[in-house]
């Protein structure tokens, strides 16, 4: 899956010179960007996803696990914006939103972080379809795959191997997933209670897949 997808759009550094940045008409970049989010918005709603805060997506599988993806604009005003996903799931209680399992999405298509270009309509337009491209080949495809006990609990036990052959060791939460893997519990009040604390659209509910 995705061995036809070419990275377009993308700049070779997320933040650009002061002389650079100067010339980017800032105004017509912030228009470019909403306007081409619409069609994200539209792709993303297609696949079950709920709009959540201001540029997050959120999708609840059917094993109570919150499939997340946002977009994240470089901050000192490149115009550029990079985008992440993760899966969390809903069943172990949270204080807040944590990215459980997941990464930027270039580290998916290409083992590196990627900032795609939206300092015009042009390269705005590029950029999204890119984006649309890879959440369709190569996103979407990963959330499919760990839809099941089976595999996160493979995905979970290949994380705690990473992080222990540098020395380290699962987070609390990944730990505590981990270990709820092998019990049968009901789980729908700390999904109830998770859903509240996390400002969660309850028809996420409705719409998952």
């Amino acid at each position: 899956m995705g061995h036809n997808f070419i990275l377009q759009g993308n700049v070779s550094v997320a933040v650009r010179s002061e002389a650079e940045m100067a010339l980017i008409d800032k105004e017509s970049a912030e228009k470019a960007f909403k306007n081409q989010k619409k069609e994200l918005d539209t792709f993303l709603k297609d696949k079950g996803f709920v709009k959540y805060q201001m540029n997050s997506y959120v999708r609840l599988n059917n094993i109570g696990v919150l499939e997340y993806f946002d977009l994240q604009k470089e901050r000192r005003g490149s115009k550029t914006v990079t985008a992440n996903y993760a899966l969390i799931p809903l069943y172990i209680p949270h204080e807040f939103l944590s990215f459980d399992l997941g990464d930027r999405l270039g580290k998916l298509i290409c083992g590196k972080d990627v900032w795609w270009d939206y300092s015009n309509e042009t390269a705005a337009a590029v950029s999204f379809g890119n984006i649309i491209q890879a959440i369709e080949e190569y996103l979407l495809p990963w959330f499919r795959d760990r839809a099941s006990v089976d595999a996160l609990n493979q995905e979970l036990i290949n994380e705690k191997r990473r992080n222990e052959s540098y020395g380290g060791q699962l987070s609390d939460i990944q730990q505590a997933w981990l270990d709820s893997l092998e019990k049968n519990m009901d789980h729908d009040d700390i999904i109830s209670n998770n859903m509240k604390v996390l400002n969660l659209p309850d028809k996420i509910r409705k719409t998952s897949l």
